[in-house]
């Protein structure tokens, strides 16, 4: 039996990591339902996590999973993971008073299991309890467990807060070429970096589809990393594109000296940075978008109809965690004192984080969290979220991302 089962437990690992999540399910529910192997279950219940829309089949399912496992077997090391897949569920559909109520009738070993205590501090941060959230990120941070690295760069501290602010930290930029040519009134701004193949691949399309639909923008493109002739010819491209406003930047990296994952990783903050420096420039709403984000109506419309608020974020309702909960994807940022603070804050922190070589990927959406949640508790910040109204499914919404020309209205 033992032989029979492990094989099949290869084939159903190798589905798993290839994706192939039916394929996966299915195998590992049939060595439960022929061998009631009650350390299936975890791996069960991992699979409806990450293949199951957030609906009340996946809520149904996932808790009947984990009873059937705790009444089998409470009181071992699966008992621990169990409880650590309720709480994961619990939060994931917002059930907030059931999962303090559980964890709070947990045995102690049992709340120190790292992942439940990963879950806990999330619990704290999306019930605005941030002062514990402070102690339990700092447990987490001193475990020092490489799963959790990506809390390396994150902080609830209210003085290193105000630090970063103060801290006038600078990086030069090395810019090998900028053009700014502004022919009309606009009243806001739209930010794109990218490389040469992410101009010619994604940033174009963006481009065409923000002409055939909007009005009285400025367009801001960063370019990095590209030749002499490549900047030539992005230029003649944009040049046929008769844009009435436009800034772009050409810029090397090399005096940054970083790796190329590092460099990748800056890059998606870096038009963090300069929407920062558009909104300090031109006093107008700033928006940034990912390269592969198609506009589907007049963004001057949006701009008016959000008008009475600080900011749009694209806020997540699933895998939310420190570093997923806002996707950089998309952000509009309205000329206010609270989103002036917000970009300032983030340029700063990712100055500090290049500073002390810390850079590492998802750096974008940890400093938008942090950023987020000290807007909101300090600044009272007014800020909502655009992914409801804004997406792929939706055929009259504003923009929508593709998933790189996955999805197309």
């Amino acid at each position: 039996m033992n032989n029979q089962v492990n094989e099949i437990i290869l084939i159903a690992e190798k589905a798993y990591k290839n994706k192939k999540y039916l394929r996966s399910y299915s195998l590992y529910k049939a060595i439960y339902k022929k061998y009631e192997l009650v350390q299936i279950i975890p791996r069960l219940a991992d699979i409806a996590f990450l293949a199951l829309k957030q609906t009340n089949i996946k809520l149904i399912l996932i808790t009947n999973l984990i009873n059937i496992g705790l009444k089998k077997n409470n009181k071992t090391k699966l008992s621990t993971e169990l409880y650590f897949l309720k709480l994961k569920l619990l939060r994931e559909f917002r059930k907030f008073s059931q999962f303090d109520k559980l964890y709070k009738s947990l045995q102690q070993d049992h709340q120190n299991f790292i992942f439940t205590k990963f879950e806990y501090l999330h619990y704290l941060l999306e019930t605005e309890k941030y002062s514990e959230a402070e102690d339990v990120l700092t447990s987490i941070q001193t475990s020092n467990i490489n799963l959790y690295k990506v809390a390396d760069n994150f902080f609830l501290n209210k003085k290193f807060f105000d630090q970063i602010l103060d801290s006038k930290l600078y990086i030069e930029h090395d810019t090998i070429f900028h053009k700014e040519s502004i022919n009309s009134k606009f009243d806001y701004i739209v930010v794109l970096v990218g490389t040469k193949e992410i101009f010619e691949k994604e940033i174009l399309n963006f481009i065409q589809s923000l002409k055939k639909t909007s009005s009285k923008y400025l367009i801001s493109l960063l370019i990095h990393d590209a030749n002499n002739q490549q900047i030539k010819s992005i230029n003649e491209i944009i040049e046929d594109l008769q844009l009435d406003n436009l800034s772009i930047f050409f810029e090397n990296s090399k005096k940054l000296n970083l790796d190329s994952n590092e460099t990748k990783a800056y890059y998606t903050a870096r038009r963090y940075i300069l929407a920062n420096d558009m909104m300090e420039k031109f006093s107008k709403t700033t928006f940034v978008f990912d390269a592969d984000y198609i506009i589907n109506n007049n963004l001057y419309d949006y701009v008016k109809l959000n008008s009475d608020i600080d900011m749009t974020l694209c806020i997540k309702k699933s895998f939310r965690y420190l570093h997923l909960t806002i996707s950089a994807g998309q952000s509009m940022f309205n000329n206010s004192d609270k989103s002036k603070i917000f970009l300032n804050f983030y340029k700063q922190y990712v100055y500090y984080i290049l500073n002390y070589r810390k850079i590492r990927w998802h750096i974008d959406q940890i400093v938008l969290h942090v950023a987020f949640i000290f807007s909101k508790r300090y600044f009272n910040a007014k800020i909502i979220g655009n992914l409801d109204e804004n997406n792929y499914e939706k055929k009259d919404c504003y923009f929508y991302h593709t998933f790189h020309g996955k999805y197309k209205i």
